[in-house]
């Protein structure tokens, strides 16, 4: 009996990690795209490719204004630069805890639509509302089926797979245990305002401690667009690749690291599978 207990045991465990990867190598096959804001304003071109990227202003957004503060979501606040850009079918998807964001009608709501927004703030506010929910599970599955989500500043961290930035930055030099996020780009850690507030270094004991990640920081009114395999980018700054891979290579060729960071800028893209800039 003791036998058969650990052999059980062990077909779920290879279970769980062939699942683990094939959601690891299906991820860039996602049918859906990012439009992943660095914070500051944002331009109407980006409301204009998220317009047209779901099929029209009338077409159904859930905005999540999660990571900000109660008074202005209560204001309406996270509404007020849709309605101005055109948008008609808005509907506020909000939670303080998991228990309250499971309610049907938000599931019903992440389901039918055709776009998602996360405002900026706090992401630790929205991992703690909706990580690991059935919404969540919801966000995941449209994300996959060609759903468009875009989000600005901590609504752009929350997209990757971890919550970098809050109190990690306190001592850059100190391991630090960083919460998951939402996981809708995978494998990836993504900060935000990265020039506008000299953050350029704060990914670096990032990768470092999670080697496997791709960094990627977007400076403010800049977008990454992630597409398959593949992002542009998209506003008047940068963005910033940070790749343990080319750490290494630098390693043999020059015994250091001299290049943490790769900038990126319109019109360029990059290729997340071969990790390398694409000319245009």
């Amino acid at each position: 009996m003791k036998k058969f207990c650990t052999s059980i045991l062990v077909l779920v465990v290879l279970l769980f990690v062939q699942s683990v990867i094939a959601q690891t190598t299906t991820s860039t096959l996602a049918k859906g795209k990012l439009i992943i804001v660095g914070g500051g304003s944002m331009p109407d071109t980006m409301y204009q490719l998220f317009a047209k990227s779901i099929g029209g202003k009338d077409q159904s957004v859930v905005v999540i204004p999660t990571a900000t503060n109660d008074s202005a979501i209560y204001a309406g606040a996270h509404l007020t630069r849709f309605k101005k850009e055109g948008f008609t079918n808005l509907t506020t998807v909000h939670a303080r805890s998991k228990e309250t964001a499971d309610a049907p009608a938000f599931i019903k709501a992440i389901q039918n639509a055709k776009g998602i927004y996360f405002s900026g703030g706090d992401q630790s506010r929205i991992a703690d509302a909706f990580l690991g929910t059935q919404v969540h599970a919801a966000m995941l599955a449209l994300f996959q089926n060609g759903g468009v989500f875009m989000g600005t500043s901590a609504g752009a961290t929350i997209m990757g797979s971890l919550l970098v930035g809050g109190d990690a930055r306190k001592d850059l030099t100190k391991p630090f245990d960083f919460p998951a996020a939402l996981n809708l780009f995978k494998n990836t850690a993504i900060d935000q305002h990265v020039l506008a507030r000299n953050r350029q270094f704060d990914l670096i004991p990032v990768i470092e401690q999670h080697p496997l990640l791709l960094g990627i920081a977007i400076d403010e009114s800049t977008a990454i667009v992630v597409e398959g395999n593949q992002f542009s980018v998209l506003g008047k700054s940068y963005a910033m690749v940070y790749d343990a891979q080319n750490w290494d290579e630098q390693k043999k060729q020059w015994g250091r690291v001299l290049k943490p960071f790769l900038m990126i800028a319109q019109p360029q893209r990059y290729d997340i599978e071969k990790r390398k800039v694409i000319r245009n």
